[in-house]
């Protein structure tokens, strides 16, 4: 059985568990890259899986004479910066990095779960705050349920809105720390069945991240 066949089986019998990767996600409203940054007080809003995106302008996404990258891979829940980031599975800390190129992830950790017999994937959380890295470690363990980060603030994240990225990744290879969270036009299908739909995951109905 292929990884992705085994992801699909687990997250076929998964009951939703209430819990909410940044707390408020299960009122979120629809939500884009490009819209006003999401103010204390005012609901989350989410979305983006699957979608072709024309914001990606940054030399990290168009590189001179190369296919440029537009594509999503994950879902970004927006919300104001301090927002707690939350893992909705038992996992120990793979690795984290401060991504800090313009138009990248900023601070990042990386989780791994096993949550079946046989079944090792990868969670990826980019745009938190830089406190959110101090003392972690490879090997850290987080409860399902247990806070991780924080959202970080524009200046932090690489210029963007602010927001969460979450991506699942069933084949990480030798990445430690970052991971493509976009692709290519033309590698859409190969890199969506790498990242599958996270809606699932997050208590969200399929498909609902967009795409």
């Amino acid at each position: 059985m292929s990884k992705a066949d085994a992801y699909a089986a687990w997250i076929a019998k998964q009951r939703p568990t209430g819990i909410e990767v940044v707390p408020g996600l299960a009122a979120a409203l629809p939500g884009k890259l490009d819209a006003p940054d999401v103010r204390p007080g005012e609901p989350l809003r989410a979305g983006g899986y699957g979608e072709d995106r024309s914001v990606y302008t940054q030399a990290l996404f168009a590189p001179e004479g190369d296919e440029p990258r537009s594509v999503h891979l994950g879902i970004d829940v927006f919300g104001p910066p301090g927002a707690e980031v939350i893992t909705p599975l038992n996992a120990r800390v793979h690795s984290s990095r401060i991504n800090d190129q313009p138009g990248d992830y900023g601070p990042t950790i990386i989780l791994e779960h096993t949550p079946a017999p046989g079944l090792t994937f990868h969670t990826l959380y980019g745009h938190l705050s830089r406190d959110s890295l101090k003392g972690l470690k490879p090997g850290t363990a987080f409860m399902a349920g247990e806070k991780i980060g924080e959202l970080g603030t524009k200046r932090e994240n690489g210029g963007w809105s602010p927001h969460l990225h979450f991506q699942i990744i069933l084949d990480i290879g030798s990445a430690r720390g970052d991971y493509p969270g976009v692709c290519k036009r033309s590698e859409k299908e190969r890199w969506l069945a790498i990242s599958p739909d996270p809606a699932l995951l997050l208590g969200m109905k399929a498909g609902a991240g967009g795409g």
